[in-house]
């Protein structure tokens, strides 16, 4: 009991490195509740949403990608194990193939942005030449995963009676009219107590704003 104790209270201090939410949950449309945790997301669906003072110089708007803001509070009396990588962006356009779309890193969304995706991440360094061109999108890239990096959902650890926030981004090919037909699908969530699982999330975007 006293390990427990210490635990939550070591998890209520790492709270407070995760992005602290400025928008209540409950008061977005779009939100899934259960368990005493709600999920909302926030679709970023215009162009004039993607703010330079936020996302930098290059918009992933411009490059076909949605980001989605993503809301967590937990208003039970356990932390909450999350794992943002498996948060799938679920599309079920009408007379279309469905499709299941994994978030993308900072560095995957500025390779589709400045380098219109012709490089290989997995490569210890980036191909970039040492001057000309080549130079200038490295400076691009870098900065714009350094404006990105900070906005991502990366909490894994949600302690109690807390709330936090995060980017999540999702390569939709420019075509943001499917987010009406999307949902946003959060699996693998547990309390780190006793390791129970908590049933999955399914955030319909249809009532999401269209700005």
């Amino acid at each position: 009991m006293l390990y427990r104790l210490l635990l939550v209270s070591l998890l209520g201090s790492l709270g407070a490195f995760a992005q602290t939410a400025q928008v209540d949950p409950l008061t977005l449309p779009t939100r899934d509740t259960h368990q005493n945790l709600t999920i909302a997301a926030d679709p970023y669906v215009t162009a004039d949403r993607y703010s330079k003072a936020q996302f930098g110089k290059t918009s992933p708007y411009e490059a076909g990608i949605v980001a989605i803001n993503v809301y967590f509070r937990n208003d039970n009396d356990a932390p909450i194990r999350i794992d943002p990588s498996a948060i799938l962006l679920m599309i079920s356009v009408p007379r279309q193939d469905h499709e299941k779309l994994l978030p993308l890193t900072p560095e995957e969304v500025a390779n589709r942005a400045i380098l219109n995706g012709n490089v290989n991440l997995s490569a210890p360094r980036l191909p970039f030449p040492g001057s000309g061109s080549g130079s200038g999108k490295r400076k691009a890239w870098e900065e714009m995963t350094s404006m990105l990096r900070p906005l991502v959902l990366s909490t894994d650890v949600l302690p109690p009676h807390a709330t936090t926030h995060g980017f999540l981004f999702f390569d939709v090919d420019h075509q943001f009219d499917a987010i009406r037909y999307s949902s946003v699908y959060v699996p693998d969530l547990y309390f780190m107590m006793d390791k129970k699982a908590l049933l999955f999330f399914e955030i319909d975007l249809h009532a999401a704003p269209s700005n």
